[in-house]
């Protein structure tokens, strides 16, 4: 059930209008309720088995909490944390590293096949929503919550169950104690997120991964000037694909007066490494930061621990990204940026830190845009003899000119220009401040141009994940 299909607006309609009929009654639990099994009847529109799964991850979650708020001393806390963190752990491997573990053991007589188990849709967001409200109890960040119906439903919430964002409890719980009320104003931005997030994925990123699937399937046949523009059409894709997501996410949770944190903030106007993961997936940068890479140390423990700390957090970032190699390189790639950026910022004379020319802004922000995208050929190859095949063929000469490449080389120069146009101008509060009408012809023309090409929809990138 797309975000973007006729499917979903039937369902999210009839959602919408059940939870708003239950709310003159003051019936906050029962409305609760209702999202949890909208929630549920969401999944398994995806797999019905899996929803035991999903059910399963939300008991751990549950138990652990209670667990570890009764627990008599420290030892005994961080024993139940370790199991409630080592449970939700042991069932994301299972079911996503298995078969990766098994291929890179074949040496030793284990048969690949035995690895063969479909991936659940979303296994990755929720065992983080999980395991940060179990270590957020364990720190004493948050009180474990005894009603069962919330941390299901701080799972389970359909608009960023399958590719987040990822919201922590302290952020989402709180959002549970009373009913929710959004004014006229939030529903007015809700509406606006998702006619963005529709535009973003039917109308940017589904056009640019026509063209794009064209190139990485026929790296070896494609001449430098299509290589380059496929390479340059998927930063832009993956971008439009998930940040289209995260608005509708956004959008449709604050419909139903929910607020999920902001997932993407303009990361390709960033200037340096550090600047990129603080604007691309936020959720997934604070959580990284937060759970794993402060946990190692940090930067507390010298400058060479620090560096250490950032690749093996990077490194497992990648791999949570997806079961093969490609993303162990492209998170290591983007933990070597951000080690080489702080050893480069410590060298600098802060004393002589002044404000960046316009001139110099843009070149920094061209250099990272450019780091970035190198990265993202990592992250679409398939293997390693890919890549090199990729960036040795940039230099082959000639250029094939085809209708999806034409469409790919307008789009893609139209959203870097837009993209770093969004960053001098809040477009957001601009729209919002148009006369009705104005606004009401755009959202009839989203409409139209989502209708036109939508025969071309794809599912988003980041539900594999």
């Amino acid at each position: 059930m797309l975000f973007n299909s006729l499917e979903f607006l039937i369902f999210y309609v009839a959602t919408f209008a059940l939870y708003c009929a239950l709310a003159p009654f003051g019936a906050w639990r029962l409305q609760k309720l209702l999202l949890l099994v909208a929630s549920l009847v969401f999944y398994m529109s995806w797999s019905v088995p899996y929803v035991l799964l999903l059910l399963g991850m939300v008991t751990v979650c549950y138990v652990t909490g209670l667990a570890v708020s009764a627990a008599p001393d420290d030892v005994a806390r961080r024993r139940r944390v370790a199991v409630g963190v080592g449970a939700s752990l042991a069932i994301l491997a299972y079911f996503k590293y298995r078969g990766f573990l098994l291929q890179n053991l074949a040496f030793l007589g284990l048969d690949p096949s035995l690895g063969a188990v479909l991936l659940p849709l979303g296994i990755s967001f929720y065992t983080f929503h999980a395991i940060s409200y179990m270590v957020d109890v364990y720190r004493g960040a948050i009180t474990a919550d005894r009603d069962f119906l919330d941390v299901a439903l701080y799972l389970a919430f359909f608009p960023q169950l399958v590719a987040g964002p990822i919201t922590r409890a302290k952020q989402f719980l709180p959002q549970l104690a009373s009913r929710r009320r959004p004014s006229a104003a939030v529903a007015e931005h809700a509406l606006m997120l998702i006619a963005l997030g529709l535009f973003k994925k039917v109308v940017c990123a589904d056009v640019l991964g026509e063209y794009v699937d064209q190139v990485f399937k026929a790296v070896q046949a494609q001449p430098g000037v299509n290589l380059g523009l496929g390479a340059y059409a998927y930063a832009f894709q993956i971008y439009f694909d998930f940040s289209g997501y995260s608005d509708m996410a956004i959008g449709l949770a604050a419909l139903l007066g929910f607020e999920l944190p902001i997932n993407f903030r303009l990361p390709y106007v960033a200037t340096n490494p550090s600047d990129f993961w603080r604007r691309w997936h936020v959720s997934l940068s604070t959580w990284l930061r937060d759970y794993l890479y402060v946990p190692l140390g940090g930067n507390r423990r010298g400058r060479g621990r620090t560096y250490v700390n950032l690749m093996l957090t990077m490194m497992l970032g990648g791999l949570w990204h997806g079961a093969a190699w490609n993303y162990v390189a492209w998170g290591t790639y983007h933990g070597g940026l951000l080690a080489g950026h702080r050893w480069w910022r410590e060298r600098q004379d802060e004393s002589l830190a002044v404000e960046v020319p316009r001139g110099r802004l843009f070149l920094h922000r061209l250099t990272m845009f450019h780091l970035a995208v190198v990265g993202w050929v990592i992250f679409r190859s398939e293997s390693g003899g890919d890549i090199a095949a990729f960036f040795g063929g940039l230099t082959r000469p000639g250029v094939v000119v085809t209708p999806p490449f034409v469409r790919a080389a307008i789009w893609t120069a139209l959203a870097f220009a837009v993209h770093h146009l969004c960053a001098e101008r809040d477009f957001g509060r601009r729209f919002l401040a148009l006369p009705p009408v104005a606004q009401a012809a755009s959202y009839a023309t989203v409409a139209v141009l989502v209708f036109l090409f939508s025969p071309v929809t794809q599912r988003f990138i980041y539900f594999q994940f």
